[in-house]
């Protein structure tokens, strides 16, 4: 141990929270200032060892560098000189490298995040450790010559360097390890800077991201920016739309460091042609004329002063080459379309083929200018070009797609409002559909409140009604058609045999059983089977009749899953529903629906009425939406009130 000596800090104590607590909070940008630190010192490596909960008792993050380290004199006269320029050792490191440290503050960004910072430095077999506490410090009206003894101060065995404990931190919540991991991969021009850094024993590494696009293909392109000097760039288009902020646009980088964060587009305003390309960019750009006589970055190096000395330069540049860059993206992402949604109009040649000369070429005009829209996927191009040549022979259309073929390339505005027509028309005409259910629902209740029969040779009956019109059961049973018995139709043949194996067996007696057939209503498609017992009006459903409906839903279920059965019939599921004026009380009735909730349902007619038409109305409202104040939209909708 080194006896009688002292280390001394030069500065206000206010300057605790100006520069450490206002200036730094949050772990990252804290470790950053040890990693430049880290880099200036030579080290080869870092470590840093970062718990996820940051708010339980005694946690601390450890930052390790095998740097050169400082000795005793480098300490009192570098270190705890605040405010001294590490460049006035020299612009480069005894390695070559670019000095990342300037202005001599960042030493303080951890009071942003601990209340104490240990310092541990080895240098040429000699170790000083010595603990700033932020308390302490702050509290002091001045540490002008403020003089204190270190903790430790004695020869060691161990190698070169320093480590910083940031303890009893001040973090109100925990952290994202990944998410921490790829903010300070950011901070850094990781393909450039010739240093490992490991978090938790994990190398740190650059982002693997998935580009639809990249310039150039791999690693950095260099051009001189006139008037401003040499620029290193690599920009990116990925394949979707960007959701973590700081990886959208342009993070700059002076001496390998970030100096502006992202997202930034180097102040670029709108307007520009291909725009929505700015959703899809991330890149990094390199200048050390942004770090070298004139310093244009603000503390804590978070953003660039584009206003000062040759900033403004930078910034034109960059501005021109996003511009440049999002024209290229928009005519890749046009060409792409084409060809991408090409075979889905190819499709509807058919219906394409047979129009007159001069409608079929505005109307495949008027596609492919739909296909260039940047912001369109494939599957909603499918709907749109499917919807319009449908309905090619109405005027309304015809009009849209006399619009959209008048929008010029560069007027986006006036397209998109010709695709607005087109939603207004859509919207009519799904109204319209949605109006005859509306109206279909509101007939039926009508007959079934006038006692409707469940069958009746010649005339209309609750089972015609519901096989002619399936969504009156809900929206899932649209597609579902009657299961036809009286012709060979496989699975409807195959399902007959079933029901009326099962019906027999509640017959009571031989007579019962010649004479008994089944009497129920069977939905089919290629994934479900339905049973339906529609009750007569006036009589409610007890547990004799849902158990009879269990026992079909079972025995088909066992027949899909005999060995013998066809492969065509096992995807399918089962499902039976009974419908009724009433459903008693019966607890034994409750406890099968209870228990079978998957392949059996009880429903009274009120309630089926009241939430299906409940369902249509919510669609209406959807629709209403689209143009509130559209007569079209509006008379229909009033209509559905």
């Amino acid at each position: 141990m080194s006896k009688g000596r002292v280390l001394k800090m030069n500065f206000a104590g206010r300057f605790i929270d100006l520069l450490g607590q206002q200036m730094y909070g949050g772990p990252v940008p804290s470790v950053v200032e040890l990693i430049a630190n880290a880099w200036d010192a030579d080290a080869d490596r870092v470590e840093i060892t970062i718990p996820e909960n940051l708010t339980v008792s005694g946690a601390e993050i450890v930052v390790r560098d095998w740097g050169e380290g400082m000795s005793f004199e480098e300490i009192n006269d570098h270190y705890l000189n605040i405010g001294y320029e590490r460049r006035q050792r020299g612009e480069r490191t005894k390695k070559g490298r670019l000095v990342m440290g300037r202005k001599g503050i960042g030493k303080l960004a951890g009071f942003g995040i601990a209340e104490d910072i240990i310092i541990h430095s080895v240098k040429e077999g000699h170790l000083v450790e010595f603990k700033l506490n932020y308390t302490e410090l702050k509290s002091r009206e001045t540490l002008e010559g403020y003089t204190f003894t270190p903790d430790v101060d004695q020869d060691c065995n161990e190698p070169n360097g320093v480590t910083v404990i940031y303890k009893n931190l001040k973090a109100k919540r925990n952290i994202d390890i990944e998410s921490f991991r790829r903010s300070m991969g950011r901070r850094f021009a990781l393909g450039a800077v010739k240093m490992e850094i490991k978090i938790n024993g994990v190398p740190l590494t650059s982002e693997d991201l998935e580009f639809e696009h990249r310039v150039p293909q791999d690693g950095w392109h260099e051009e001189e920016a006139p008037g401003f000097g040499k620029v290193c760039y690599w920009f990116g288009f990925l394949k979707a739309p960007i959701q973590d902020s700081e990886l959208r646009g342009a993070s700059v980088f002076a001496r390998e460091r970030v100096a502006q964060m992202t997202p930034f587009f180097f102040n670029l305003a709108g307007g520009i042609n291909g725009q929505v390309g700015l959703e899809y960019l991330t890149g990094q750009v390199k200048s050390e004329v942004l770090d070298s006589t004139i310093d244009h970055i603000a503390t804590p190096r978070q953003t660039v002063n584009w206003q000062f000395g040759q900033a403004p330069i930078l910034e034109k540049w960059g501005q021109e080459k996003i511009k440049e860059l999002c024209r290229d993206w928009k005519k890749r992402r046009e060409e792409n379309n084409l060809k991408k949604f090409k075979h889905n109009y190819s499709e509807l040649y058919p219906l394409i083929q047979p129009l007159p000369d001069q409608e079929r070429k505005d109307l495949i005009s008027a596609l492919e200018k739909i296909a260039r829209i940047e912001t369109i996927g494939e599957e909603e191009f499918e709907v749109i070009s499917r919807s319009i040549v449908s309905g090619v022979q109405r005027e309304s259309v015809r009009k849209v797609i006399h619009r959209i073929n008048a929008a010029h390339e560069d007027a986006m505005e006036d397209l998109y409002q010709a695709i607005k027509e087109w939603d207004v028309i859509s919207a009519v005409a799904l109204a319209e559909v949605v109006q005859g259910k509306i109206e279909i629902i509101r007939q039926f209740e009508k007959h079934i409140n006038e006692r409707l029969p469940e069958k009746k040779k010649g005339g209309l009956d609750m089972q015609t009604f519901i096989r002619d019109h399936p969504w009156l059961l809900g929206q899932e049973y649209e597609y579902l058609r009657p299961a036809d018995f009286h012709k060979e139709r496989g699975v409807d043949k195959w399902i007959e045999e079933v029901l009326q194996e099962t019906d027999i067996e509640f017959a009571k007696n031989k007579e019962d059983r010649e004479k008994r057939r089944f009497d129920l209503l069977c939905m089919v498609h290629e994934l479900k089977i339905v049973v339906l017992e529609l009750m007569r009006p006036g009589e409610n459903a007890d547990y004799d009749h849902l158990s009879r409906l269990l026992r079909y839903v079972t025995k088909i279920q066992a027949a899909i899953s005999d060995s013998s059965t066809e492969l065509s019939y096992r995807n399918k599921a089962v499902y039976g529903l009974l419908i009724a004026d009433g459903i008693t009380s019966d607890r034994s009735l409750q406890t099968i629906l209870e228990n079978n909730r998957n392949i059996v349902g009880a429903v009274t007619w009120k309630a089926l009425f009241r939430d299906v038409e409940g369902r249509y109305r919510d669609f209406f409202e959807v629709l209403r939406m689209k143009a509130p104040e559209d007569p079209r939209i509006k008379g229909l909708v009033d209509f559905g009130k």
